[in-house]
């Protein structure tokens, strides 16, 4: 049995899905690897006592230079605002602690590269939590693409809508930090279409080239404390871009925060030489698959639900069908970083894996800066 003791930098509500996730992980997948949750960080003092007290953790501090400078700390979660991902990540690394940081990585490929160069040269583990991509079901299509049974990837179409920054009529949405480009770089982008095109390089592949577009539906937004002080929305409302894999095919990325209707619309459909999948995050416990080369007069879209043989869905539940939550993904998230810190090695959705995934978020935002022409994701 490995014990890895954990610091968590901020203390809202994903670092207390994370402080959840890490404290369920011996209950389902064993005493292999014991986590202890042992501190939290935030700048407001309050929030940073609530949540030490509701996770029993030992000590709580308003300066994330002391848990990563602690001798009782073996790796930190990062569960800041995006500005402050790769500034946490490179001062934990050069104290020799694991990492593991929210999406988006960085600000931009620039930041991200550096980032990954310093995870390196300190020989320490580091995840993102794209936990999208470990969810049981994910596992059976990156499976499934990789068998060839359903042919070559021919086309890619994801999005991911939400609609929790568009206004009622009883209530004009408050700005936030993720409406600001010095804490959160893009807006719709970086926040919520990163996790499809996290789907997309986890499932097939990188991305080679990028058209984009990006808009801001709604221009100004009051403060939260004071309604009649106003600030200028920095970042996409909404965005598209068209793209190429390197490997072949093409596709279409789109998504918007002010979505009406759509609670968390992370949707794909990827079509094959023989055959078909789509999915959608509220559903996420099922994928429809077409095979092509069935009776025609039997063709159409199956559902296949979440089983034993997927992912670690086994972990779960012995029986085909019974529904996991977000929450569960994360905990499959955190059983597999700290398998990785046990053995020494770095997970699947490492910092390269998030610098790739950075590296195309750049290029549609210099493609959208200019007038939407072709720009060739960095390699």
């Amino acid at each position: 049995m490995k014990k890895v003791r954990i610091g968590i930098i901020g203390a809202g509500f994903i670092a207390n899905v994370h402080a959840g996730a890490y404290q369920q992980v011996q209950h389902f997948f064993g005493n292999d690897v014991v986590p202890e949750l042992v501190c939290c960080c935030d700048l407001d003092e309050g929030k940073a006592k609530r949540m030490c007290e509701k996770h029993n953790m030992q000590w709580y501090t308003t300066d994330w230079h002391k848990v990563v400078e602690s001798d009782d700390v073996d790796a930190v979660v990062i569960a800041t605002y995006n500005a402050s991902h790769v500034p946490i990540a490179i001062e934990a690394a050069k104290h020799g602690k694991h990492i593991h940081s929210e999406k988006p990585l960085g600000m931009n490929a620039e930041q991200t590269s550096e980032a990954v160069r310093v995870i390196q040269e300190a020989g320490v583990i580091a995840a993102v939590g794209f936990n999208c991509c470990k969810h049981p079901i994910q596992e059976y299509v990156k499976r499934l693409i990789a068998s060839g049974e359903l042919g070559e990837v021919v086309y890619f179409r994801g999005v991911s809508d939400q609609d929790y920054y568009l206004d009622d009529p009883s209530h004009t949405q408050d700005f936030v930090w993720r409406m600001s480009k010095e804490h959160a770089g893009s807006g719709a982008l970086g926040d919520l279409l990163a996790h499809t095109i996290s789907l997309s390089q986890y499932l097939i592949g990188d991305t080679a080239e990028v058209s984009g577009m990006t808009q801001i539906v709604f221009p100004e937004r009051p403060d939260f404390y004071d309604p009649t002080k106003i600030y200028q929305v920095e970042n996409d409302d909404i965005c598209q871009y068209t793209f190429k894999y390197a490997n072949g095919g093409i596709g279409y990325m789109s998504s918007s925060r002010v979505a009406a209707g759509r609670k968390m619309g992370v949707d794909y459909e990827i079509q094959l030489t023989k055959g078909a999948i789509r999915f959608t995050l509220e559903r996420m416990n099922e994928v429809q698959i077409y095979r092509h080369d069935e009776n025609p007069e039997e063709r159409g879209f199956k559902t296949v639900y979440v089983a034993p043989g997927h992912g670690d869905y086994s972990r779960f539940y012995g029986g085909a069908g019974i529904e996991i939550g977000y929450s569960d993904g994360k905990i499959c998230d955190a059983y597999h970083f700290l398998t990785c810190v046990a053995e020494n090695k770095q997970p699947e959705l490492d910092f390269a894996f998030g610098d790739k995934v950075q590296k195309i978020i750049d290029a549609v935002l210099e493609s959208a800066a200019n007038g939407s022409k072709w720009v060739k994701v960095a390699d």
